[in-house]
């Protein structure tokens, strides 16, 4: 996914604080690149570190329309979840936003008849972590 990293302020270890601003909204994340080049136009690959749970940070939307944004209570993303395993299997799950494809994993507690299916997911900021990548 193409964005625009804005560098938030001097963070402690390897990760800067940044803001990434995208064609569907703007949300708070680190840097997991080379810190001084965190600032720019970059392709990246969203980590989300967090354990998704069916009714508690990931559930059933009405609207349609891929979105990225934050208020009080944390980061929303808004996508349509795919997902893919074997039979029998826990399918993983992976939240298609906007042209990417963010790996979710397992989302515990999952209704049958989700794949498709447009969701959205909650988490801390401090969760989200970018890396730029060359195409």
């Amino acid at each position: 996914m193409l964005v625009q990293v804005e560098r938030s302020s001097q963070g402690p270890g390897d990760a800067a604080p940044v803001t990434v601003m995208t064609s569907v909204g703007t949300v708070p994340a680190f840097w997991g690149g080379n810190p001084e080049a965190a600032a720019g136009e970059h392709y990246i690959e969203w980590e989300l570190d967090e354990e998704f749970r069916w009714g508690f940070n990931c559930s059933p939307v009405a609207v349609e329309e891929p979105r990225l944004w934050q208020n009080e209570r944390g980061v929303f993303c808004r996508g349509r979840l795919g997902l893919t395993g074997f039979e029998g299997a826990q399918p993983f799950a992976h939240l298609e936003l906007a042209g990417a494809m963010i790996d979710l994993g397992h989302i515990d507690g999952l209704p049958p008849g989700m794949d498709g299916e447009w969701i959205e997911i909650n988490l801390s900021p401090e969760k989200i972590k970018i890396y730029p990548y060359q195409l």
